[in-house]
């Protein structure tokens, strides 16, 4: 996945530090953030694919188990190619979700392109679904809600916290 306008609102705040080097932060949901430590959990490898480079965000996502993680790359489909390879699956196996122009490559490549509320119009004509969560505040959680239910996973999920358990 993209992670500016998808996993985040797209939304980037600057701070310069005391020592004037500029700070990038960036707001992650949380329903997205343990969505993607139950898809590793469940044994699914996630990844993004960035044109940006954040070093808190690459923190945060090795915190979530997030297997490929590639920022400062707008050769997305390249990158995109290179993770299938690495996976040792086919591009018609991967779900992507995108929002701009630069995932378009990758959206017709993967076997199943999504897209958020807020992508362009473009992006949209390249998706095979659209959340109806926003970026950055429930869209992957929604995906990835749909992946656990199409591999019959989502129910024994629910169970361990319905039984009192926790996670």
């Amino acid at each position: 996945m993209d992670i500016d306008g998808v996993l985040t609102g797209g939304l980037i705040y600057h701070l310069v530090d005391q020592a004037g080097r500029l700070v990038e932060f960036k707001g992650v949901h949380a329903q997205d953030s343990i969505a993607l430590a139950w898809l590793a959990q469940e044994g699914f490898r996630t990844g993004v694919i960035s044109g940006r480079n954040s070093e808190g965000m690459a923190e945060r996502l090795k915190l979530l188990k997030v297997s490929f993680i590639h920022q400062g790359r707008l050769d997305k489909k390249a990158v995109f190619e290179g993770i299938c390879r690495e996976a040792g699956v086919s591009s018609s196996e991967v779900l992507y979700i995108g929002d701009d122009l630069p995932d378009i490559p990758v959206m017709r490549a993967a076997g199943l392109a999504v897209t958020v509320p807020g992508a362009r119009p473009e992006v949209k004509a390249a998706a095979h679904w659209t959340t109806r969560a926003k970026e950055g505040a429930g869209a992957v959680r929604e995906v990835a809600e749909l992946v656990l239910s199409a591999h019959g996973l989502w129910q024994g999920l629910l169970s361990r916290f319905e039984a009192g358990g926790s996670d």
